[in-house]
């Protein structure tokens, strides 16, 4: 009892502290410290052992941090450690991750790298990684995980839909190799541009290919950025600019709002202002979606597919004396007509809106019934799904291309 005695007078000393710095900015901290106070009371009044200290301090501090949004953390010296010894792995799966409900899940898979081709699908949910459970490791860490030696396997555990049992998915580490960008003419003189991968610095890719179809005579413009999640926020700036000759890309927002930077556009790396369409879908998200927002948030494109992911922040490391680091999430980032691109508040105001919604979601549900009574394999159901709803939404971009309701978009 001395030492729950201790560790309650301690917690309580902290208490105080943080109530004194705080009631300045929240008046309402102390209803919220008087709950907690009375959990203490009551874990020293019951509890059947002592305590460890050190656990519950890092306990709390990571629950506390974590709450606040998927990518801040909390991480104790030992897991920084854990982090840098992992660092110069060169080899991935080509996957990338987020939280949503506090649980780690795939916001996309690399077209053709070591996820994909294993069947990791867009919407799983994982939950160990060789056996060893992730529910309370960060996305720092589970990405790091990931990461291993050229030719080395990896095997994770997902759950998906409805299944009441995980499937265990094996996985070979290979280095990266972003997919390149791709283009065709369609019928009609209809450009398309794919970009399928921001992770590296294609953006002279982009521009060659771009430039390349509107010199074969394209008169109307196809951006498809479906599965695009990767990238530096500039990389998708970048993207934008090709098809923006002026005007705000995107402004990065920080403590209280405070607006810190303005991206604009810059005419010298314009291209083209033919009339287009950007294509996006759940899987869209960072730099995709920067790019997205910037087209639609200055008229310069219609939107087609659906609600991108939602993923506009940027992080700060901050080291503690003990060795640990706070990964606080210090600015978000906001499109030309003022929105926010995550909102972890709301989920349903998070990501990209489409201007036109395709598949709608009664004609989604139509398409899962009639893929569910196939009778074939869950992987074959699953990729002709998937085929289905590609078709489907560039069928409605080229409509959308057809009847004029682009030419709105064109550039000033």
């Amino acid at each position: 009892m001395q030492h729950k005695g201790k560790v309650l007078v301690f917690l309580c000393t902290a208490l105080i502290i943080v109530y004194g710095v705080s009631a300045a900015f929240w008046d309402n901290t102390y209803p919220a410290l008087s709950v907690f106070m009375d959990a203490l009371r009551n874990v020293d009044a019951y509890y059947v052992e002592p305590p460890d200290l050190n656990k519950v301090q890092q306990g709390a501090m990571r629950g506390l941090i974590e709450a606040l949004d998927p990518y801040s953390t909390f991480l104790t010296k030992e897991q920084m450690e854990a982090l840098a010894s992992r660092k110069d792995k060169t080899a991935d799966v080509g996957a990338v991750i987020s939280k949503r409900s506090n649980i780690i899940c795939v916001v996309s898979t690399e077209r053709n790298g070591p996820a994909e081709a294993a069947g990791m699908r867009p919407g799983d949910y994982l939950t160990a990684i060789d056996g060893v459970n992730i529910e309370d490791k960060s996305v720092l860490e589970v990405e790091s995980l990931f990461r291993g030696d050229p030719g080395s396997k990896v095997r994770a555990s997902v759950f998906r839909g409805a299944a009441t049992k995980p499937t265990e998915i094996e996985m070979v580490r290979r280095n990266d190799e972003p997919p390149a960008i791709g283009s065709r003419m369609l019928d009609n003189r209809i450009g398309l541009l794919e970009v399928p991968s921001l992770a590296s610095v294609s953006i002279e890719q982009a521009r060659v290919k771009l430039k390349t179809l509107v010199s074969a005579g394209a008169q109307k413009l196809i951006l498809d950025l479906r599965g695009c999640a990767d990238g530096k926020p500039e990389y998708g700036a970048n993207l934008a600019n090709l098809f923006l000759k002026n005007g705000v890309i995107y402004s990065i927002r920080g403590h209280g709002g405070e607006k810190l930077e303005e991206i604009k556009a810059d005419p010298e790396k314009f291209v083209t202002d033919l009339p287009m369409v950007v294509m996006i879908n759940g899987s869209t998200a960072g730099p995709a979606e920067i790019a997205a927002g910037a087209l639609k948030g200055n008229r310069r494109a219609i939107v087609v597919g659906e609600k991108s992911f939602g993923m506009g922040s940027s992080q700060k490391r901050i080291p503690l004396k003990s060795g640990a680091v706070l990964v606080l999430s210090t600015a978000k980032f906001y499109t030309p007509d003022d929105k926010m691109i995550e909102n972890d508040e709301t989920l349903r105001e998070t990501g990209i809106a489409p201007d036109v919604e395709s598949p709608d979601r009664d004609r989604l549900n139509d398409l899962l019934v009639d893929a569910y009574f196939t009778g074939q394999a869950d992987a074959v159901k699953y990729k002709q799904l998937q085929e289905r709803l590609s078709q489907e939404q560039l069928d409605k971009a080229l409509e959308v291309l057809s009847k004029g309701l682009a030419a709105a978009g064109r550039a000033a």
